[in-house]
């Protein structure tokens, strides 16, 4: 028997939800490198994702603080006088603001450009949005990435900061897109992971300093005590640890022929719940 060809289904369901999804303003923007899932089955799997090693790991932005969609609009054509018929949707970028300008979260996004994510969203009420890939886990949305916004505050308004996202197929996520409830408050579990390194206050003063690698800013407050309690876990090349509140440094032993000590891994520190940085070089 010759090939028979095959048509897609046009079944049309139009039926309204014993339980319509109360869809609400986007809080959340996660991305993942494109084809990894998010693992969202709780909010401590989400959390550990968020701190995996690169490559695996779940990228949690910034709150999102508004959302505005540019294009991704019907097309429609005709053929001499027949009538207009769809031709498919006008190339989409999404434009999600958050809370705040940060100059350096600006300049990693910039340097990613060229690379492709999944996107996963995240509402107000907790409901996770993705992609129907025909599994029970959601795909991410294929997109790309840059930034926008302002340095400085103007007369009318904030310095603020843009995540632009270019949809790869903007159809696919208009025939795909599916929506799940969470069943848990993702503000608790979605982080962005800060670099760090630990600096010494002066030369040979055992005092050392948790310092944000961009920015500088000083994070031992934060994080002294939990290293300090965790540091036969978290710390390489040290026999002794305390944290100083006075000081607000942290007192450090090292161990034979180290010359400084060394933060071990995003996992591993999230393991010992330091949720939120990593330490540079990651």
């Amino acid at each position: 028997m010759s090939r028979i060809r095959s048509c897609t289904s046009n079944a049309f369901f139009s039926g309204k939800s014993v339980c319509d999804i109360d869809y609400d303003k986007i809080k959340w923007v996660i991305l993942t490198n494109h084809g990894v899932k998010l693992s969202y089955n709780s909010g401590e799997a989400l959390r550990t994702m968020c701190h995996a090693a690169v490559g695996g790991r779940a990228y949690g932005l910034p709150q999102i603080v508004n959302w505005e969609v540019n294009g991704g609009e019907a097309q429609t054509s005709q053929v001499g006088y027949g009538p207009s018929t769809y031709n498919g949707v006008s190339a989409r970028t999404d434009t999600f603001t958050m809370d705040m300008f940060r100059h350096y979260l600006r300049s990693i996004i910039l340097k990613n450009v060229d690379e492709e994510f999944d996107m996963y969203l995240i509402d107000y009420k907790n409901n996770l949005y993705g992609l129907n890939d025909g599994t029970d886990t959601l795909a991410g949305i294929p997109v790309t990435i840059y930034p926008s916004g302002n340095d400085h505050p103007g007369a009318s308004d904030k310095a603020s900061l843009a995540l632009n996202v270019v949809y790869s197929d903007v159809e696919q996520y208009m025939l795909d897109l599916d929506v799940v409830p969470l069943g848990f408050s993702a503000s608790s579990y979605v982080y962005g992971l800060m670099p760090v390194t630990l600096v010494e206050t002066a030369a040979s003063s055992g005092k050392w300093k948790v310092i944000e690698y961009y920015g500088k800013g000083d994070a031992t407050a934060k994080y002294g005590s939990l290293i300090a309690t965790n540091m036969s876990t978290v710390l390489d090349g040290v026999t002794a640890c305390t944290y100083d509140a006075t000081a607000n440094a942290l007192t450090i032993t090292l161990g034979s022929g180290a010359t400084a000590p060394a933060l071990k891994g995003s996992s591993v520190l999230a393991g010992a719940g330091i949720y939120g940085i990593e330490p540079y070089p990651a």
